[in-house]
């Protein structure tokens, strides 16, 4: 079945729709599309429910570690809590980076929405601190437990 919309011709086999490359502005106005404000809007959502999870696995973590009867326990608890806070941190970067990216081109038009909000709201953005500056803070804490809990362990056993 071959279907011509807006002068671009499209196939449409097994659900599968396979279209000829066309100009940015020509996708923009034929229906339905994935533009840039709606890829904004998913990066956005995404990012922030990453950031939700992570902050939610950081506070079990240190819980765990302190509601941890046996320091060795406690030791293994903060150890492979940060070693998984340090992995969701590098996706929240990288979530964070392909946000900035997306923000980046938008921006370019001044027409757009995104473009005059971030005018009138003027210079300098904090939206780094969820996806850069929080996550990193969280982990070098767990780093730091790690490393004074694991000296805490080797005191207690030269103490016996």
């Amino acid at each position: 079945m071959i279907k011509s919309i807006t002068n671009k011709t499209f196939i449409m086999d097994d659900n599968l729709a396979k279209h000829e490359q066309i100009s940015a502005s020509d996708r923009d106005k034929t229906s339905p599309v994935w533009d840039m404000s709606q890829e904004r809007a998913f990066i956005e959502n995404l990012l922030s429910q990453r950031f939700n999870y992570f902050l939610v696995f950081y506070s079990i973590t240190v819980a765990g570690f302190i509601n941890a009867k046996n320091p060795i326990f406690a030791q293994i608890i903060i150890t492979i809590g940060g070693l998984i806070i340090f992995l969701l941190a590098l996706v929240l970067k990288r979530s964070q980076r392909k946000l900035d990216l997306i923000l980046e081109d938008l921006f370019k038009d001044n027409s757009h929405p995104a473009k005059i909000v971030d005018m009138q709201a003027g210079k300098g953005s904090a939206r780094r601190i969820i996806g850069i500056w929080i996550p990193t803070i969280c982990y070098l804490s767990l780093v730091i437990g790690a490393i004074v809990h694991l000296c805490y362990i080797c005191c207690l056993c030269q103490c016996k």
